[in-house]
């Protein structure tokens, strides 16, 4: 037994690690989706924490906590609704809290006040209380739940993953059927999804319909559980730990995933961006490193960032590429849109400049011009975002 027990400790323990090392990595995540699921990242690693913290106490101190404070943990009953919310986001790269997603924070208040509320024994039940069980009702809170709101809880996680499912099936395309088809065919194909030509959407289509079937599992194994402890009034404890096992490798799945995968915490969401969609398309009809090659080799060569045309349209033309190719080519090369290139080519001309002595006999403005900048203060702006120091200090370091 004290095996198994160390055994999931030591994997939870894997999981919160990990979980950590997602936080550490994510930097600025600008799209809610995003942030919802690191949320729901966070909210896991409270409840990893927490129940590593009861066995602790229990195998140490003999602290053995009530069935009242493990299951009426208030706060999880968000869980199913951020999942849903999670996938909508995604779904309709939505960055925005609108006037549907209140009606769902509202439902979690609803059910966080209800969990909230103390739930006293009747005084027929007083006498039935041992000295411990009235000591962690008046100090704790560990009062035991009503059969009615248990039911609620688990009411609710079946309701959201419904809603979610539906949310999945109503925006992937699904199998049409022909007359020819027996009716066990036409109804399999009800259900059945067509795989897009689109990789990035398919992505987006296998991520959430497994994160959606993890949920679905937790809500099964939170049933069960909820079912044993209105029965019996205790926690099934035969095979929790196989159980407890099954989740928590579950969990180191997907965790790892997320880790090796950080597309899927990061980039996901545009993924279903009609844009993002078109650029996908136009990938596949050039290669992206020999187009971005041939830019660099002809604007440099001609320096051809020093006229004051030099804007997307006028490049094309000047190249003869098309202007889409050109800004598909340069977002892959991690240039966010043609204004951000054209000032990494300047910056990079003022920088060679100053290597060649260039302020030993001109001033900052002529620097500026000689650069390809109409403003001196744009450029001086835009030189120290680059390179961290002024202009002045980068020349006296050579």
């Amino acid at each position: 037994m004290y095996l198994v027990e160390g055994s999931l400790a030591i994997i939870w323990l894997t999981i919160l690690i990990f979980i950590s090392r997602l936080f550490y990595k994510s930097e600025t995540l600008h799209l809610i989706s995003n942030r919802i699921l690191l949320l729901l990242l966070g909210l896991i690693s409270f409840g990893i924490v927490r129940r590593l913290s009861m066995d602790y106490l229990l195998n140490v101190y003999n602290i053995n906590f009530p069935i009242g404070l493990i299951f009426s943990t208030s706060i999880f009953c968000i869980l199913p609704i951020l999942c849903y919310l999670y996938v909508k986001k995604t779904l309709y790269n939505d960055n925005t809290i609108n006037s549907s997603d209140t009606i769902h924070i509202v439902v979690f208040i609803i059910f966080y006040v209800l969990f909230e509320l103390p739930f006293k024994p009747d005084v027929s039940q007083l006498g039935t209380l041992s000295q411990d069980d009235i000591y962690w009702a008046n100090y704790f809170n560990a009062k035991k739940l009503p059969n009615w709101l248990t039911i609620s809880r688990n009411l609710l996680n079946i309701i959201y993953s419904f809603l979610t499912y539906r949310l999945l099936y109503k925006t992937f395309k699904v199998k049409t059927s022909h007359k020819a088809e027996s009716l066990l065919k036409k109804i399999f194909n009800k259900f059945t999804h067509v795989k897009s030509s689109s990789k990035q959407i398919e992505h987006v289509r296998i991520w959430l319909y497994n994160f959606t079937h993890l949920k679905a599992i937790l809500s099964v194994v939170t049933l069960f559980f909820s079912l044993k402890l209105i029965t019996n009034d205790e926690v099934f404890y035969i095979g929790q730990h196989t159980t407890s096992g099954v989740i928590s490798l579950l969990f180191l799945i997907l965790i790892l995933f997320l880790n090796k995968n950080k597309t899927i915490l990061y980039n996901l969401p545009s993924f279903m961006n009609e844009d993002s969609l078109k650029r996908e398309k136009i990938k596949k009809e050039i290669k992206t490193d020999e187009v971005y090659k041939y830019l660099i080799n002809q604007i440099e060569k001609h320096e051809l960032y020093l006229n004051d045309q030099f804007k997307l349209n006028w490049l094309a033309n000047e190249l003869e590429i098309k202007a889409e190719y050109i800004s598909v080519t340069l977002i892959e090369n991690n240039f966010d849109n043609f204004k951000m290139f054209s000032n990494y080519l300047k910056i990079k001309k003022a920088k060679e400049l100053i290597k060649n002595g260039y302020l030993k006999n001109y001033n900052i403005e002529a620097l500026a011009e000689a650069s390809g900048f109409k403003a001196t203060n744009t450029f001086y702006r835009l030189f120290k975002d680059d390179t961290g120091i002024t202009p002045k200090m980068f020349s006296d370091n050579y």
